[in-house]
């Protein structure tokens, strides 16, 4: 009986997560209010989770806080370069569905490619930033590579995005749903796929199997070392050499 009353239990675990999911989701919602800042809220929002992801558990507010100050200004750099472009692309497309020649036809397939590109390069972007160290260009260079390098995992993310967002827009109720707590799912969801990418260029983001196990994927550490070990953790301190 002592078991189901323990920290450890996965029923109090799982309600751990969706508490965490909806804060993620809140915090992200009050910090993207501005538009120019939401580059910098979905860096804040990718850090946190893969930190999640890797049970280096820390106060989901005050680390969520400290990513979206160190990477406010280039993220917000990198999103006010892209923001544009997805604009353009969004009426190009919108102007073209008005239209049936061939030309337009043309100009549309090509439109929808390139959106489907954006799309994933917007997902991948902010999570090499919440990641890795380096500069506004080499960010989006990175980001693209690794996107074209891992072709179905993009298209996996990006079929799932704007699956969403279709149903966001034929549902209301499921628009309400993800602001409110699908938001931080989302967050924890797609960070499943960028770190299975990312450990492919830094082994530092490896499981932990010293003691003959997996990291745990989901689930809170109640390992002190593990903890001081989180603290120490600069995610932030490797550069991407292929």
């Amino acid at each position: 009986m002592r078991n189901v009353f323990s920290i450890d239990n996965p029923v109090f675990n799982a309600i751990s997560r969706i508490g965490d999911m909806f804060l993620l989701s809140l915090l992200w919602v009050i910090t993207s209010i501005p538009i120019i800042t939401i580059g910098a809220s979905t860096t804040a929002l990718f850090d946190v989770c893969i930190k999640i992801l890797r049970a280096r558990d820390h106060s989901i507010v005050k680390q969520y806080l400290l990513s979206f100050r160190d990477n406010f200004k280039q993220a917000t750099i990198i999103w006010l370069i892209l923001l544009p472009v997805g604009v353009a692309l969004f009426f190009d497309i919108i102007i073209c569905l008005g239209q049936h020649d061939i030309l337009t036809l043309v100009v549309l397939g090509v439109s929808m490619g390139l959106a489907f590109l954006y799309t994933g390069l917007v997902l991948f972007v902010f999570a090499v930033q919440a990641v890795f160290e380096n500069k506004v260009k080499d960010t989006i260079r990175t980001a693209f590579l690794m996107m074209t390098r891992h072709l179905f995992k993009t298209l996996i993310i990006v079929v799932f995005t704007l699956g969403i967002a279709y149903l966001c827009f034929l549902y209301p109720i499921v628009l309400f749903f993800v602001i409110f707590i699908g938001i931080g799912a989302l967050g924890l969801i797609y960070s499943v796929q960028f770190i299975t990418v990312f450990r492919k260029y830094n082994p530092e983001l490896m499981p932990d199997e010293t003691e003959g196990k997996p990291e745990p994927i989901l689930q809170k550490t109640n390992r002190h070392d593990e903890k001081r070990k989180a603290v120490k953790v600069n995610l932030k301190g490797d550069k991407i050499i292929k």
